[in-house]
């Protein structure tokens, strides 16, 4: 080999190995939008079911959180909404943490201030959670033990076939 082919392919080997280099790492596509981490969200619990002419005077649900859901304080992350808006008598709230395989709920009873009663089903809570570890909880996402699920009318008897759902949650 003479001297001006050893040159010569040494400079095509330093200048593919250049080009490879020039081409690694930076930059990357400048319209990449990271997803969006979300650290809180509002759920808006709903009563469900006939009221066969009855007005509601309370109701009390047991909601079981989805995985990575806690609440977004230790003390008034519920309040009245909806229809029970403006009750002032406030929320009485137990929560239960998750433990290992267990999820945690939140058990919520819930009145109207109004004498008369609420005479229509609907929205009665709004719960202010915290998520944690990517978590994007939906509305199905949350259960209700149907059992302990009671809508109490103006003369404290039970309306039966209420039930409780989370109508919609709002990621934040």
């Amino acid at each position: 080999m003479t001297k001006n082919m050893y040159n010569l392919l040494c400079g095509i080997l330093a200048s593919t190995v250049f080009l490879t280099l020039a081409g690694c790492g930076g930059g990357g596509d400048s319209n990449y939008i990271p997803p969006t981490v979300y650290t809180s969200a509002v759920a808006k619990v709903k009563l469900n079911g006939e009221l066969a002419g009855k007005a509601i005077s309370g109701a009390e649900f047991t909601m079981t959180l989805p995985a990575n859901v806690t609440p977004a304080s230790a003390t008034g992350f519920v309040t009245p909404t909806g229809t029970f808006a403006g009750s002032t008598i406030a929320p009485i709230v137990t929560y239960i943490p998750a433990s290992g395989p267990t999820p945690g709920t939140v058990h919520v009873v819930v009145s109207s201030s109004v004498e008369a009663g609420v005479a229509t089903a609907g929205e009665v809570a709004t719960v202010m959670l915290h998520l944690a570890n990517g978590a994007t909880p939906t509305a199905p996402s949350f259960s209700f033990d149907s059992v302990a699920t009671t809508v109490i009318d103006t003369l404290g008897n039970p309306i039966t076939g209420m039930t409780a759902s989370v109508a919609g949650v709002t990621l934040q």
